[in-house]
């Protein structure tokens, strides 16, 4: 039977939080609008602003560890 590393469970948890944050991120743009053409500022850039600068930078910051976990786990 396969026993979870240290690694393995950080993995887990990495995940999980990076699950969190890419769910509490506002949506730029309703899907809906996209797909049927209703939005007129469909490309138009928005800056985030207050928490939601912390949230997207945490986002980086845990999507880039779970890529670097997920390697080190495949390397061993």
């Amino acid at each position: 039977m396969y026993q979870l590393g240290i690694l393995d469970v950080l993995l887990i948890i990495v995940s999980i939080v990076l699950i969190v944050l890419v769910a509490m991120q506002n949506s730029k743009q309703d899907l809906g609008d996209s797909l049927t053409g209703g939005n007129s500022e469909l490309f138009k850039n928005q800056k985030e602003r207050g928490a939601e600068v912390y949230i997207v930078r945490a986002t980086y910051a845990f999507a880039i560890a779970f890529l670097l976990l997920g390697l080190v786990i495949f390397m061993r």
